[in-house]
């Protein structure tokens, strides 16, 4: 720290306050830190775990660093840290461009040099171990995700806060650092990676209401700091995946949704009671995509003579026999009150298996499931699925699934396409036209089911009477069925698609 001036005049005095303040105005520290609403937000929460998630330039960083020094300073505002030393570790991607350019340099300016053992930086922080020490005793470990992983092992800690997405088994080996003390975690990120492990571990348990998590969302324009016009001119240059990544911290499926018009508050609706859709006017179908190791995924689709479609039940389950799948199915088909009019399976379940000599879709027809052979097309398939999600003049859509089929919600609202391994690959080509093979069981067999269906008139508007139930209608009855079975001007023939429905097994062939 610089000797301070002699003042020897009035003159003098003014001129050394001046300096201060610039100095403080270019380079704020800890005692100047005005957070913004959400980093005010962030700091409140006093829960173990928190995510403060937001994009580029957000102040996320910056906030995640002013809360690890008030628990090293033990002067937290919000919360009560112990009363003892404190022990913290800081990770980040790596050692050049994470601790270097971004930690260190956050560290030096918001910790006043009075906190520092020895009053300085020279004698606070030891270069071998990466740790920088407090004249209170407390310490900080600044570490990087490229370290070996038992490098993370073996101590205690009263806090650890992740800077940017952390690999999920250092996120778990960091989470047993903190049992001892019952320690506090919290991750500062911009999901530029997509809807990754964060997202399914972190994110949604916490939106969901998670008791031990926290989640902050910030966007890039909700920083006061920043200049309204470089952020607009900065979000216009990036593509729409890009631009709710970087400028809002949405999780996006990089690479792209395969099934963008999926919308929850639009296409799921109440479970429904099968018996009522059991009339001769209804279609009923079932469709599979068998597995071992991983699941396999069975749904229900009710048709009616309009071509709407309701997905109303599901099957998934990893690790069973086909025994005890056409068990499950035959009890599902027991409860719905009627047989499928038509099972539709992948079609490489027809091949035959070297240790039976019979396929998966002749096991299936021995215990009396037969099944017609799905059409594999991909781009095909996704064509005509996303026909059916499409709204129509009247706001509806022509497919719609109800709550009880989490998987498929799950599956189809995260399906993305295939992405290249590197981004300097992913700019040199084309995008793939390829489905990314993750979680995509359920949504391959419905995929399956709508290449039996018939291709939709675009911009059909359709008689209130015969729209499908509305999101968080208590009643799955149609509007005005009783009047199909009397007036033939609302009861069209069902449009049967122009299909050879004769179950062909290729063992026979």
């Amino acid at each position: 720290m610089p000797p301070r001036k002699k003042i020897t005049s009035i003159q003098d005095a003014f001129r050394d306050l001046g300096e201060n303040l610039a100095r403080v105005a270019d380079f704020p520290d800890i005692n100047s830190y005005v957070p913004h609403s959400k980093q005010r937000k962030f700091h409140r929460s006093s829960k173990r775990i928190r995510l403060y998630i937001g994009g580029n330039r957000s102040g996320k960083t910056t906030g995640g660093i002013v809360e690890d020094i008030w628990w090293l300073t033990r002067s937290h505002p919000f919360q009560r840290i112990p009363d003892r030393p404190i022990a913290g570790r800081i990770i980040s991607v790596d050692f050049l461009n994470g601790i270097e350019k971004i930690i260190k340099p956050q560290l030096k300016q918001w910790l006043p040099p009075s906190q520092l053992r020895g009053g300085a930086w020279t004698t606070a922080y030891e270069a071998s171990t990466r740790t920088l020490y407090l004249e209170n005793g407390s310490f900080v470990e600044l570490m990087s995700y490229d370290q070996d992983l038992d490098k993370f092992a073996g101590t205690s800690r009263d806090f650890v806060h992740f800077d940017e997405e952390p690999p999920e088994t250092i996120y778990t080996e960091n989470m047993a650092r903190l049992i001892d003390r019952k320690g506090h975690l919290w991750i500062t990120m911009t999901p530029v990676e997509g809807m990754t492990w964060i997202y399914d571990t972190i994110y949604e348990k916490g939106v969901l209401g998670d008791p031990n998590i926290d989640i902050t969302e910030v966007d890039m324009a909700e920083n006061p700091h920043l200049d309204k016009t470089e952020v607009e001119e900065f979000l216009n240059s990036l593509s729409e995946d890009e631009r709710n990544a970087r400028g809002s911290g949405k999780f996006v499926q990089m690479g792209g949704l395969v099934y963008k018009a999926f919308n929850p508050k639009i296409h799921v609706i109440d479970e429904i009671d099968p018996l009522e859709f059991r009339g001769p006017q209804f279609k009923h179908y079932m469709s599979l995509d068998h597995g071992f190791n991983n699941p396999t995924a069975v749904h229900w689709h009710a048709v009616n003579p309009d071509n709407e479609v309701i997905t109303f039940d599901e099957h998934y389950e990893a690790g069973r026999i086909i025994e005890y799948h056409a068990a499950v199915i035959h009890q599902k088909n027991k409860e719905h009150g009627r047989l499928p009019d038509v099972n539709i399976c992948d079609p490489a379940l027809a091949q035959k298996q070297a240790v039976t000599g019979t396929s998966i879709q002749t096991e299936y027809a021995i215990r009396g499931i037969g099944f017609v052979l799905g059409n594999n097309d991909v781009l095909t398939g996704v064509a005509k699925v996303n026909q059916y999600l499409a709204l129509r003049e009247d706001g509806t859509p022509s497919w719609r699934i109800t709550r009880n089929c989490a998987n498929l919600i799950r599956e189809i609202s995260r399906l993305r396409w295939k992405t290249w391994a590197s981004k300097k690959q992913q700019s040199q080509n084309n995008p793939y036209d390829q489905i990314h093979k993750k979680d995509d069981h359920a949504c391959d067999e419905c995929r399956y089911f709508f290449s039996f269906m018939p291709e939709l008139k675009q911009s059909v508007k359709l008689p209130e009477r015969t729209a499908l139930p509305q999101i968080g209608g208590t009643s799955a009855k149609l509007p005005g069925l009783g009047d199909w079975n009397t007036d033939p001007n609302l009861n069209p023939r069902f449009s049967q698609p122009k299909t050879d429905w004769r179950i062909v097994l290729n063992d026979d062939m």
